[in-house]
């Protein structure tokens, strides 16, 4: 079973827009039913999936803090298709809450060892692989005029990706697939920049911890070399296909990430990916000067960005509704109202704003400032709090541990990939949303994997 965890949240398209995402995509069914197979095949693991006394109360609060918030919230706003409204907020973020649950769970119930948990990476990998194959060459491929392709790839989007809905001429998908309409690799994504997300916050740390641990995966390939450079350059193709994403999140995240990359390595791959930083820029100065496609793209996404204004806006609006109701939030489904009232005006004069934001709501393009501006500091303070507090402890576990076992080739990949995930996610969740089902997955697989090891610690 846990080898179908992270390859299910690839198929990221949605069935029904009232309600919560992740609810609304065929990963939460499915991770319900593989919760009911593993509770029926051992039925004592029930108690693995009642949450602490802890848990409950402090979910308690925060859902008696929101419903407060919300409902002040709607004294001023009433009913208006800027927000989700009381009732369909609250149903909303009860899917949000039953998505954490189930993904705790399933976690729970399936990663209970070190073997299930070198599984569950291998399919990651795995999974990953077959993606990049089946999805993501294609597009390039069709990026490259290769037209013939065109069928196929619009063939599995029309099946398996995730869309907006359109209004007008706000239409991601106006020529079927998102790449052949906005000349931009998604993968099933809805965007490029949630792409971008989707592989620099679960994968690119995985594929980061793996090569600088050196850790086995791959029976088949019996040399160590060999594993290493093959895993190598899975690595490379991911910032490949960040750059082919054509986005400013991927690009700017690909570059902390191979950054990353160099601190964490050792002895000749250091070296090695320091002699690429180097080299880089002056391939990337030809490069830009010769090639058109990648001239255009740096321009366009990262040089010369325009069509930044909704960002920007919607930036300084949730951090404006943050200031003036710092407290306890504004409530979820609420920060639309007053996000529009506080974009400056400045930022408004353009067709997605006035066409589409500020008639049927404006987005949160920021998850952290939405965080904020939602939940307010009586939520967040406790949140960072914890998770900060747990990002210290986990780093006290991996030192401890180093210091009985050694260096142990699979508990410095998970160290390794622990870190790089809580720095890219952090990074990430300033510029842009993101999707939920993997980061929840990796957070619950780091938190059994540092449970374990306390543990045995202990023993």
């Amino acid at each position: 079973m846990v080898n179908f965890l992270l390859p299910l949240t690839f198929f990221s398209k949605t069935y029904s827009n009232s309600i919560a995402e992740p609810v609304a995509s065929i990963s939460f069914w499915i991770f319900i039913i593989i919760i009911i197979i593993q509770l029926f095949r051992h039925p004592m693991w029930y108690k693995r999936i009642i949450p602490s006394w802890k848990s409950i109360i402090l979910g308690m609060l925060f859902w008696i803090i929101q419903l407060v918030a919300m409902f002040l919230s709607y004294r001023i706003t009433g009913d208006t298709k800027q927000t989700s409204g009381i009732i369909h907020s609250g149903i909303i973020l009860f899917g949000w809450t039953a998505a954490f649950y189930v993904a705790w769970a399933v976690i729970q119930v399936t990663v209970v060892n070190k073997d299930a948990e070198k599984k569950f990476f291998k399919a990651g990998i795995i999974g990953l692989l077959l993606y990049l194959s089946l999805v993501i060459i294609p597009q390039i491929l069709v990026l490259s005029k290769m037209h013939g392709l065109s069928g196929y790839v619009n063939l599995i989007a029309s099946a398996f990706e995730k869309r907006w809905q359109s209004f007008g001429n706000y239409n991601f998908n106006a020529n079927g697939a998102y790449v052949l309409s906005q000349k931009r690799v998604n993968g099933f994504e809805p965007e490029a920049s949630y792409l971008a997300n989707l592989l620099s916050i679960t994968y690119l740390p995985m594929l980061i911890g793996l090569t600088v641990s050196g850790e086995k995966i791959w029976n088949k390939i019996k040399s160590p070399r060999l594993q290493q450079l093959a895993n190598v350059c899975i690595t490379f193709f991911l910032f490949f296909v960040l750059i082919f994403a054509k986005t400013t999140t991927g690009i700017i995240t690909g570059a902390l990430g191979f950054i990353l990359w160099i601190l964490f390595s050792r002895k000749a791959l250091k070296k090695f990916l320091i002699v690429c930083l180097i080299a880089g820029p002056i391939v990337l100065y030809f490069l830009y000067s010769f090639v058109p496609m990648v001239h255009e793209t740096l321009n366009q996404f990262l040089f010369a960005k325009q069509g930044t204004d909704n960002r920007l806006g919607g930036a300084i609006g949730l951090f404006l509704t943050f200031l003036t109701h710092p407290i306890i939030g504004v409530g979820y489904g609420f920060t639309s109202f007053f996000n529009i009232q506080n974009v400056p005006i400045g930022l408004t004069h353009n067709y997605e704003f006035q066409e589409i934001f500020k008639n049927h709501g404006f987005p949160i393009l920021s998850e952290f400032l939405g965080w904020l501006a939602s939940y307010g500091l009586i939520i967040m303070i406790p949140a960072l709090y914890m998770i900060f507090g747990f990002f210290m402890k986990a780093l006290l576990i991996f030192k401890k541990s180093h210091s009985v076992w050694g260096m142990d080739k699979w508990n410095d990949l998970m160290r390794v990939s622990f870190v790089v995930t809580f720095i890219l996610f952090f990074w990430s969740s300033f510029i842009v949303r993101l999707y939920i089902w993997p980061c929840l997955l990796m957070f619950f697989f780091y938190r059994k994997h540092i449970m374990r090891l306390e543990e045995e610690l202990k023993q």
